[in-house]
C-alpha cells in the first residue's frame, strides 16, 4: 500500500509539473508574439553591441559609444559570452526566448496567488500584454528584446508574486536581482516594497536562518548593480555633470522622464487603467486567502503609482528650479507604475471575468463575455502578427531601421561589412541605429547608442551638434553630416578620424557638396538610397563649385 501511495504521489507530481509546463509555454507564446520583431529591435542594437565589446574589446576597438563607461555590468557578465560567441541576431534570437521564457515563469508565479484557474491566468498573460502596449504613461515596454532591462522585469513579477503570498524576504531576494541586472527597474521596486510594507501583511512572524540569508542576499544582489550605477558620474566635474543632466533629461530623453513631454493621451490612458483596476478589484474571488494576496499586491502596485505621483509633484518644480527637478527626474520614476498598472488590471480582469458562476443567466453571460473576450484578444494576437519576421515577409522592418530607408540601408552596411577594413571609422546618417551590429566597425556618433556617464555624455552631444545641427542645439537637426556642406563635414572627419561615411543619396544633391567629391573623395559604392565614401585626411580645401540643377 506504501508503495502504491507513494507511486499515485509520484504520478500526480509528474502531471502536475506537466501542467505548469503547458501553462508557461503558453503564456511564452502569448509575451513572443508581442515581442517578436526582426532584427535587431529598438534596444538590441544597444545592449548586445556593448555586450560582445565588454566581452571582446578587440572588437570595434575605439569606437565611443562602445568604449564609454558601462551600466550594467552584470547583463553584459552574462550575454557578453552569447554576444561574442554567435552571429548577433542569433544571439539576439536566443536572448529573447530566454528573456521571454523568464517573463513567463514570472508572470505565471506573479498571478498563481490571485488566480485559482488556468484559464485566469492566460487570460490575463494576454490582457497584461495588452496593457503594456496601451496603458502606460511613459512608454515603458517590458516585453522587448534580448536588454537588461526585461529579465530585471521577470524578476519583478516574481518578487509580486512572493509578495501576494506573503513572502517578504523572497520578495527582497527577486528584487535584488532585479537591481543587480537593471537599477532603476529593480531599485524602485525595492523601495516599493519598503513602502508597501505592513508587519500584518507578511506570513512570518518571526525571521528564520533561511530569510535572513534571503535578505542579506538580496542587499548584496542590489550593491552589485547600484555602486557602479552612482560611479558613472565619477570622473566629470560639477558643470559636467549638470550638463550632462540636462541633456539627458530635456535634450535626449524627456519623452520618459519629463510629464509634459509625455506623448499625448498617456497620462490620461495610464490614469483611466488605473481607475479601471480600482473599480474590477470589488469583482473577484471572497476566499480569506486569495483575498489577502490581492490586498498584499494591491499595496506594492499602489507603492509604484505614489512613486510616479512624487515623480509628477517634482516635475511640478521645474520652473523654480529647473537644474535640481532635472538631476531628480533623471531615475525614471514613471517605470515601475507602467509595469505594475498593467499587471494589476490584466490579474483584476481576469478574476472578474473567470469568478466562478452560478448555473443561472447571470453564469451563461459570463461565459458569454469569457468567449467573448477570448476572441477579442485572439484577434489582438493576429493582428501583432504583421510584424512577426516570418521567412516570406522580406518587407518588414526592424524598429531599428525605422528612422532610415532600410533596404538600401542593410544593403550598403552589408558591403561594408564585406568588403572595408576592420577598423575603419564611420560618419553615419542621424537616424541610424544599426551601423555597429549590421557592420562590425566604429561610427564618429549615433543619436540612439547614448553613454550613460557624465562625461562622455557631454562629449556625445559635442559630436551631434557638430555632425547634424545648424544652431549648436539638439533641435531641428540635420538627417547626414553631409547637409551641412562639405567643409563641416570634411572639417569633422578630421576631428573625430572618420575614414568612411555613408550619405543619404537625396542629401548628397543638396549645394554645397561637391557632386561625388570631384575626386576629393571617393566615392565606393552606392545603391538607390545611400552611397559610402572613403573619405581623405587632406588639409581641408574650399570644394570645387557645385553644378546648379
Amino acid at each position: 500500500m506504501q508503495v502504491q501511495s507513494q507511486n499515485t504521489n509520484a504520478t500526480l507530481w509528474r502531471a502536475s509539473w506537466a501542467w505548469i509546463s503547458v501553462e508557461v509555454a503558453i503564456v511564452l507564446a502569448i509575451f513572443a508574439a508581442a515581442g517578436a520583431w526582426p532584427t535587431p529591435d529598438s534596444n538590441e542594437a544597444h545592449y548586445l553591441t556593448k555586450a560582445r565589446h565588454f566581452f571582446d574589446p578587440s572588437w570595434c576597438a575605439g569606437d565611443f559609444f562602445l568604449e564609454s563607461q558601462d551600466a550594467h555590468d552584470v547583463f553584459y557578465w552574462l550575454v557578453g559570452p552569447l554576444a561574442a560567441g554567435l552571429p548577433l541576431p542569433v544571439a539576439a534570437w536566443v536572448g529573447r526566448w530566454l528573456g521571454w521564457l523568464s517573463l513567463a515563469i514570472g508572470f505565471r508565479h506573479a498571478v498563481r496567488p490571485l488566480l485559482e484557474t488556468p484559464l485566469a491566468r492566460l487570460l490575463a498573460a494576454a490582457l497584461f500584454s495588452l496593457a503594456l502596449r496601451h496603458t502606460t504613461a511613459a512608454g515603458e515596454w517590458v516585453i522587448g528584446g534580448c536588454e537588461a532591462k526585461v529579465f530585471a522585469w521577470a524578476f519583478v513579477l516574481w518578487a509580486a508574486g512572493e509578495i501576494a503570498l506573503g513572502k517578504f524576504s523572497g520578495a527582497w531576494l527577486a528584487l535584488g536581482a532585479a537591481t543587480a541586472l537593471h537599477p532603476i527597474v529593480g531599485g524602485w521596486g525595492m523601495i516599493a516594497l519598503l513602502l508597501a510594507s505592513s508587519p500584518r501583511f507578511w506570513q512570518q512572524t518571526s525571521l528564520s536562518r533561511g530569510d535572513c540569508l534571503r535578505l542579506v542576499s538580496g542587499t548584496v544582489l542590489a550593491a552589485v548593480g547600484v555602486v557602479p550605477a552612482f560611479g558613472l558620474a565619477s570622473d566629470a566635474d560639477a558643470a559636467q555633470q549638470a550638463a550632462a543632466t540636462t541633456i539627458y533629461v530635456v535634450e535626449r530623453l524627456p519623452h520618459h522622464l519629463l510629464p509634459r513631454t509625455f506623448a499625448d493621451g498617456f497620462v490620461a490612458r495610464h490614469v483611466l487603467a488605473i481607475l479601471l483596476w480600482c473599480a474590477l478589484s470589488k469583482i473577484g474571488p471572497t476566499d480569506a486567502s486569495r483575498s489577502l494576496a490581492r490586498t498584499r499586491l494591491r499595496a506594492f502596485v499602489f507603492a509604484a503609482i505614489a512613486i510616479s505621483i512624487v515623480g509628477c509633484a517634482i516635475a511640478l518644480l521645474e520652473p523654480l528650479a529647473p537644474g535640481i527637478v532635472h538631476q531628480g527626474l533623471r531615475f525614471y520614476w514613471f517605470r515601475l507604475a507602467d509595469g505594475l498598472v498593467p499587471l494589476a488590471l490584466a490579474t483584476a480582469a481576469a478574476a472578474g471575468l473567470c469568478a466562478a458562476g452560478s448555473p443561472t443567466d447571470q453564469g451563461r453571460w459570463r461565459r458569454f463575455t469569457v468567449a467573448v473576450v477570448s476572441l477579442l484578444l485572439i484577434v489582438d494576437t493576429a493582428n501583432e502578427s504583421r510584424h512577426w519576421p516570418l521567412p516570406w515577409r522580406a518587407d518588414v522592418t526592424a524598429r531599428s531601421d525605422t528612422k532610415v530607408v532600410a533596404g538600401p540601408w542593410r544593403d550598403s552596411c552589408e558591403w561594408v561589412c564585406q568588403n572595408l577594413p576592420v577598423d575603419s571609422c564611420f560618419l553615419t546618417p542621424r537616424g541610424a541605429a544599426s551601423f555597429i551590429w549590421r557592420t562590425g566597425r566604429r561610427e564618429v556618433v549615433a543619436w540612439k547608442n547614448i553613454p550613460q556617464d557624465s562625461r562622455s555624455l557631454v562629449e556625445w552631444r559635442t559630436r551631434i551638434v557638430d555632425c547634424f545641427s545648424r544652431s549648436d542645439t539638439l533641435h531641428e537637426l540635420e538627417r547626414s553630416t553631409a547637409a551641412l556642406g562639405f567643409e563641416q563635414m570634411h572639417r569633422v572627419a578630421q576631428r573625430y578620424g572618420a575614414t568612411h561615411a555613408i550619405l543619404p543619396l537625396d542629401v548628397l544633391a543638396s549645394p554645397g557638396f561637391p557632386p561625388g567629391g570631384k575626386g576629393l573623395w571617393t566615392q565606393l559604392y552606392a545603391n538607390d538610397g545611400y552611397a559610402v565614401y572613403r573619405l581623405n585626411s587632406d588639409p581641408i580645401e574650399s570644394p570645387p563649385p557645385a553644378t546648379a540643377p
